[in-house]
């Protein structure tokens, strides 16, 4: 018996989740503008989902099967997701181009959080190529074919293979050879298994079409990925070497080069990957992916949500203070006036004045509370004095004190982490207001006559 539905009905249901979804997605926004919690930590999740339901709802109205109906294979498609961002990450570990701040205190939910919005990149790249397909884009756009011949793959491999040893040797010059080198691995072997996916294939065959899709959905995902993550608060921030001014959100602009590239690799270690989902190879990725999300804890996370109790600097008494006067946000207390948080919470000025700081100081560019107590102890009490500092001498002093969860001594924060936090702080730091000027005295002693 046949169960699908009238085309009529069919086409209705996915107006109705396309809509739903845009729904869903506008008021995520709306409840980021007005942090409620838990959207500002995570914005970039809650958003991504909705925009990959309505990317592939749109696929179905232009007449294309739906990416994300089979739950079966969008199960493992979401996994193998997680896992191939998660090889970029452990890469990461020795290019130190990105870091976390912000994330969930709380191992399980962090790790959770992690992989969850990993899972999103796969879609990502796949969906919105299937959108210009449907719509006809670039289908004629052909060359010259070619036999590729075994050596051909092998020659490929072994420059994949050797341009990430050099990445590895020298990441400060060579960053960039990652989204090429992991390609170079990948796509010979899935010439080999299913030369119909390969990437290579369509190269033999003269066929761009695919290829210039994909470089174009990349874009667009980067694009997307980036905005996302500027106005989410849990959120990753780019150290890319000679590359730390000139961003559009926190990408250096040149970055955005990068995505069209990375996008070939998503479709090759997928459909690499994807094929061969059986028990052992999930148990692999299984450890692997333990293994890596263990190594962000230590090298990439750097702050995690601060938490009114942790606020260094300040007593247990204005805390408690500020509870009871309605404040649980650091956020909120960093913007909220000195005069106000001194009314409201019956504190001294002083008091007052000592929490406002550490919590400006808490709350910039993902800086935390770990972090935040090692500037505060280095003689760093103010954005203003954080400002008017140099990030070496910084950078040598929170190394020096502090220990492990983030804070000095341990593998962060990275003199380029504190320059971050340096040229924050200049772009923040308050004026300083110019003396008053010394008024004359009016009982100035009349001058003796001669």
């Amino acid at each position: 018996m046949d169960l699908r539905l009238p085309a009529a009905a069919a086409a209705a249901l996915t107006r109705v989740r396309l809509a739903t979804a845009a729904v869903v997605l506008i008021a995520v926004v709306l409840l980021l503008g007005y942090e409620i919690p838990p959207v500002p930590t995570w914005f970039y999740v809650l958003a991504w989902y909705p925009t990959l339901v309505i990317l592939d709802e749109v696929v179905v109205l232009l007449g294309g099967e739906s990416l994300l109906a089979p739950p079966r294979e969008l199960v493992a498609m979401l996994w193998w997701s997680a896992v191939i961002w998660l090889l970029f990450e452990a890469i990461n570990f020795r290019l130190r181009d990105w870091y976390y701040v912000f994330l969930p205190a709380g191992r399980l939910e962090r790790w959770v959080g992690i992989t969850v919005s990993l899972a999103t990149v796969v879609p990502a790249v796949l969906l919105p190529e299937r959108v210009l397909d449907r719509l006809r884009v670039w289908r004629d756009l052909r060359s010259r074919s070619f036999t590729l011949e075994p050596r051909h793959l092998e020659i490929a491999g072994w420059v994949g293979w050797g341009l990430l040893a050099a990445v590895l040797a020298f990441p400060r010059y060579l960053y960039p050879l990652t989204w090429g080198a992991v390609w170079l691995i990948a796509e010979p072997l899935l010439y080999r298994r299913e030369p119909e996916r390969s990437l290579f294939g369509d190269l033999a065959r003269g066929s761009w079409e695919r290829i210039a899709r994909l470089l174009a959905a990349g874009l667009f995902a980067g694009v997307l990925w980036e905005s996302f993550n500027a106005v989410a608060r849990g959120r990753w921030i780019y150290t890319v070497p000679f590359l730390e001014d000139w961003k559009i959100f926190e990408m250096p602009l040149v970055g955005f080069l990068g995505f069209p590239f990375f996008a070939l690799e998503v479709w090759s270690l997928y459909h690499l990957l994807a094929a061969h989902t059986t028990r052992r190879t999930l148990l692999g990725s299984g450890a692997f992916v333990l293994l890596v999300l263990t190594g962000i804890d230590h090298w990439t996370v750097s702050s995690t949500t601060p938490a009114l109790r942790d606020l260094p600097g300040v007593t247990n008494g204005v805390i408690s203070r500020l509870r009871a006067a309605g404040w649980e946000s650091v956020f909120r207390v960093a913007r909220s006036p000195v005069a106000e948080l001194a009314y409201r919470a019956n504190l001294s000025p002083e008091d007052a004045r000592a929490a406002h700081e550490a919590a400006r100081l808490v709350t910039l560019r993902g800086i935390g509370t770990a972090h935040a107590a090692a500037l505060i102890g280095g003689g760093f009490a103010s954005i203003e004095e954080l400002a008017s500092s140099d990030p070496d001498s910084v950078w040598r002093t929170v190394r020096g004190g502090g220990s492990g969860g983030g804070g000095g001594g341990g593998a962060r924060p990275t003199l380029p982490e504190v320059r971050v936090w340096v040229r924050a702080a200049q772009r923040q730091a308050l004026p300083t207001p110019p003396p008053a000027p010394v008024q004359p005295s009016t009982h100035a002693p009349a001058r003796r006559r001669s």
